[in-house]
């Protein structure tokens, strides 16, 4: 599913569809809705479900930067009502922007992102990955457990915030962070012994790797 062009967002999209939006406008909205999804004690798939949905909508919209904030809460709503057992309602995220867009706004502005996506809501993203490859970077049991899930997954929220983070599948983005985690929990060993003994898990990111 990760390889479908309908579910990935465009590398380049601030530089080909962007007019009024750079990078660090989008590191900004990001790292602030990091805030709100800490507010409301979303789940972490929640965050980066909404990143996806608003680096996909901006490949195929250009959008004035009065509006990124708009853009930012509503792929945040989408994204609580996939992934969230009771998700935050209009009216929260309408207060979190201190009222600055009202809820006919919200409504709107979802409608249209559904509209961009097609409903294509449901997609696999590195939050996805990274619980898949911290449990294969422990097979060998050279790494605390807490310390490499810990180290993993900061160092992909971190990926979250950069735009040149987006033209990677975010399994390639997992596999790296795990990589990193390793190598900087243990640099006096090799982050990858390929073996005949190693569980086809840990092959898996060796193909990603390299």
């Amino acid at each position: 599913m990760e390889v479908q062009a309908k579910r990935r967002p465009a590398a380049d999209y601030i530089e080909r569809v962007q007019v009024d939006i750079t990078p660090n406008m989008r590191g900004i909205l990001v790292d602030w809705l990091v805030e709100v999804a800490e507010e409301y004690k979303l789940v972490s798939d929640t965050l980066y479900l909404t990143v996806s949905y608003i680096d996909r909508f901006l490949s195929a919209n250009s959008l004035n930067r009065q509006k990124l904030q708009l853009l930012g809460v509503s792929a945040m709503l989408i994204a609580s009502k996939y992934e969230e057992i009771s998700p935050p309602n209009v009216e929260d995220f309408c207060y979190i922007t201190d009222n600055t867009y009202m809820k006919q706004e919200l409504v709107k502005m979802e409608s249209d992102i559904l509209n961009i996506l097609k409903f294509e809501m449901g997609n696999p993203t590195a939050k996805t990955f990274i619980r898949l490859f911290v449990r294969s970077g422990q097979e060998d049991k050279k790494y605390p457990a807490l310390s490499l899930d810990f180290m993993g997954s900061y160092l992909t929220e971190l990926s979250l915030l950069e735009y040149s983070c987006v033209r990677f599948l975010p399994s390639v983005v997992a596999a790296s962070a795990v990589f990193v985690a390793r190598l900087t929990l243990n640099p006096d060993s090799n982050p990858w012994v390929c073996t005949s003994s190693m569980p086809s898990r840990v092959l898996l990111l060796h193909y990603y790797l390299f």
